[in-house]
């Protein structure tokens, strides 16, 4: 799936359509504060996100890892500084934050709302122990959606996922529908 993603053509088309689809649920343009994180290599593009969110006047929090766990840094336009996997992580003092969306970084989806991370465990956890109740919402290209993944116990799914294509609604979650 990396290796499709890195070679998809158009990915600033596609990013553009993943950006308008996200705009239209209301699940994440009525909330507050967001928990984003910083898309790295050829995942869909989550800047132009924070630009439009700091436009807004929301909150932005971003994960900076620390060990095996995440915590969450406030971004007010700090500069970002490369975090141990490479991932630029935002310079200043972690504090504790449960944003109302959250939003997931994913290598593929399926149809149930059910991501497949990078192995790390880092989202499961920290959104089992702080970001419970936060709006899940993955991101990724339509590409990346296959019919069913792989569970394990301390999975938790997204309550949608937004492609390029559309958007998969988890059933339970009526509320986050478009």
């Amino acid at each position: 799936m990396q290796e499709a993603r890195k070679n998809a053509p158009d990915r600033a088309v596609r990013d553009e359509r993943i950006f308008h689809n996200l705009l239209a649920l209301p699940a994440f343009t009525e909330a507050r504060s967001y928990f984003l994180y910083r898309s790295f290599g050829a995942e869909a593009d989550t800047v132009r996100i924070a630009a439009e969110l700091a436009r807004r006047g929301k909150e932005i929090w971003y994960p900076r890892v620390r060990g095996k766990e995440m915590e969450t840094v406030r971004w007010t336009g700090q500069p970002f500084s490369r975090g141990p996997f490479g991932i630029e992580e935002p310079v200043g003092e972690a504090e504790s934050a449960c944003p109302d969306v959250c939003i997931l970084p994913m290598l593929a989806a399926d149809k149930f709302c059910r991501r497949l991370g990078y192995g790390g465990g880092y989202y499961d956890r920290y959104l089992a122990e702080r970001g419970r109740s936060a709006r899940k919402i993955g991101i990724c290209y339509a590409f990346q959606v296959v019919d069913a993944l792989p569970v394990e116990e301390h999975d938790l799914p997204a309550d949608a996922v937004v492609t390029d294509s559309g958007v998969f609604v988890r059933v339970g979650r009526e509320e986050v529908a478009k």
